[in-house]
C-alpha cells in the first residue's frame, strides 16, 4: 500500500519516525506492507531521510499519482481543504490533524468521502494522542450522549496549572510556557480560547450527530484571567481550568469553553501540566474519561499512525455524516456562578437583596457565589459595569 505525506514540520517528521521505528508490528498487525512513495512540502528541516521517495512541491503530482492513503499534516484551512476534498474526489483515504479546517468543512468532506467510497479519519485532531474520536464514533456508539466536558488544550492547561500551583501571574506563567515550546510565540490561539473551541465543535458533532456551526460554540479566553480569583475558588474548593463544555438538554444544545470552576477533588481537577482530559455522560455509560497528552510529535503521530492502520485493515467503513443541524440555545443552561465585583455601596445593597453568598470581601473586591439560575438571570441582577470576574461553576 502506497502512502503519501503532505507536511514535513514537526507532525510530518513524527509520522515518518514512527513508520520507520514500527514498521514491523504496523505490517504485521495490518498484514499488509506499505512504502511511503511521495512527500510533498518544501523544507526538510528535520532532515528525514527520503530515499526513493518522491519529494514534490506540487500538490498535483500526490493527486494523480497511484498512492492509496494521504496523511495531512500541512495545517492551515483553504489550501488543506481544497487539497483534501481533491484527493477524496479522486478515489484516496485521507487522514488529517488538522481541527481547524475540519471545524469548517468536515460535514462536506466526509459527504465527499461517503460518495466516493473512501475513508477520511481526524483521530488527531482533538486532544493528540488521546482515541476520542474513536471512542465516539465506536466505542459510545450505542449511547445517547448527554454532555460532554474536557480540558482540550495544554497550553492554557500548563499556564493554569502555574498560577494554582505556584501562585505565577498569566505573564510569567505564558512566557514560561512559551520558553518550553508549549505556546507558540503568538499564543492567540491557545489562550483565546480558539483551539479548544474548534475541538468542543468537531466532538459536538459526532457526540450528538448534529451539524455543527463553529460560531455557536461561545468561547472565552485566559488573557484577563487574575491570579486572586484561582485562589478564592481554592478557598472554596474549587480548581480553575480552561473547560470546553457542551451540554444537549431537552433537544436544544449548550456549548461554551472559557475559565470555569471545578470541584478540587474531581478527577478533571488533577489534570495538570500540558496534558488533556474528556470526560462523557452517555445514558449507558454514565460517565467514562478519556486521559493523556493532547500534542506533541510522536503523541499526536500514534494518532495518525493508528488511522492510517484502520484503513489498511478495513478500507472504508463509512465516515460518520449528521442528519440535521444542531438546535443551539442563544440561553446559557441554568447553573451556579462565581462572580468578583467592584464593592461599591449599591453593589453591597444588590448582593443582600438577592441573598447571594458573599464567598470573598477585601478592600474594593466583594464576590459571589450564586445559586443555581441562568446567566440572563444573573446579568438581570448586577450592574455590568461592575463585574471585574464572571466564570460558571460546574459541579
Amino acid at each position: 500500500m502506497k502512502i503519501a505525506i503532505l507536511g514535513l514540520g514537526t507532525v510530518g517528521s513524527g509520522v515518518m519516525n514512527l513508520l520507520t521505528q514500527n514498521r514491523e508490528i504496523i505490517e504485521e498487525r495490518t498484514n499488509q506492507t506499505f512504502e511511503v512513495s511521495h512527500v510533498y512540502g518544501r523544507s526538510n528541516r528535520y532532515q528525514i531521510d527520503l530515499t526513493n521517495i518522491v519529494h514534490t512541491d506540487n500538490i498535483e503530482d500526490i493527486i494523480q499519482s497511484d498512492v492509496d492513503i494521504v496523511i495531512e499534516v500541512l495545517g492551515g484551512i483553504d489550501f488543506t481543504y481544497q487539497t483534501i476534498k481533491k484527493l477524496l474526489l479522486a478515489g484516496k483515504h485521507v487522514v488529517t490533524a488538522n481541527k481547524d479546517m475540519l471545524a469548517i468543512h468536515v460535514e462536506e468532506l466526509s459527504r465527499i468521502a461517503n460518495e466516493n467510497q473512501v475513508q477520511f479519519n481526524y483521530e488527531a485532531s482533538v486532544a493528540g494522542g488521546i482515541p476520542v474520536i474513536l471512542g465516539l464514533q465506536h466505542g459510545l456508539n450505542a449511547n445517547r450522549i448527554h454532555r460532554f466536558m474536557g480540558i482540550l488544550n495544554g497550553t492554557t492547561n500548563y499556564i493554569l496549572t502555574r498560577m494554582t500551583q505556584d501562585d505565577w501571574d498569566f505573564n510569567q506563567a505564558l512566557e514560561q510556557a512559551q520558553q518550553l515550546g508549549y505556546a507558540e510565540s503568538d499564543p492567540t490561539n491557545d489562550i483565546g480560547g480558539f483551539d479548544a473551541q474548534r475541538k468542543t465543535a468537531i466532538l459536538s458533532r459526532l457526540a450528538y450527530r448534529q451539524e455543527i456551526d463553529l460560531e455557536e460554540v461561545s468561547v472565552k479566553g485566559i488573557e484577563e484571567l487574575q491570579l486572586k480569583d484561582i485562589q478564592i475558588a481554592q478557598q472554596l474548593g474549587y480548581t480553575m481550568k480552561l473547560i470546553g463544555l457542551s451540554e444537549m438538554q431537552d433537544n436544544r444544545i449548550e456549548m461554551l469553553v472559557g475559565p470555569m470552576l471545578i470541584p478540587s477533588d474531581s478527577q478533571l481537577a488533577s489534570v495538570n501540566e500540558a496534558m488533556n482530559a474528556v470526560f462523557f455522560n452517555g445514558d449507558a455509560i454514565g460517565e467514562t474519561m478519556c486521559y493523556g497528552p493532547g500534542a506533541g510529535s510522536m503523541e499526536t503521530a500514534s494518532a495518525i499512525v493508528a488511522d492510517m492502520m484502520g484503513i489498511m485493515n478495513f478500507g472504508f467503513i463509512g465516515n460518520t455524516e449528521t442528519k440535521e443541524s444542531a438546535l443551539t440555545t442563544s440561553e446559557t443552561f441554568p447553573r451556579k456562578y462565581y462572580v468578583r465585583l467592584l464593592a461599591t455601596t449599591e453593589i453591597k445593597q444588590m448582593v443582600e437583596n438577592n441573598q447571594y453568598d458573599i464567598v470573598y470581601s477585601k478592600d474594593n473586591d466583594i464576590a459571589i457565589q450564586t445559586p443555581i439560575m441562568s446567566l440572563s438571570e444573573l446579568l438581570d441582577s448586577v450592574s455590568t459595569e461592575s463585574i471585574q470576574a464572571l466564570y460558571p461553576i460546574i459541579d
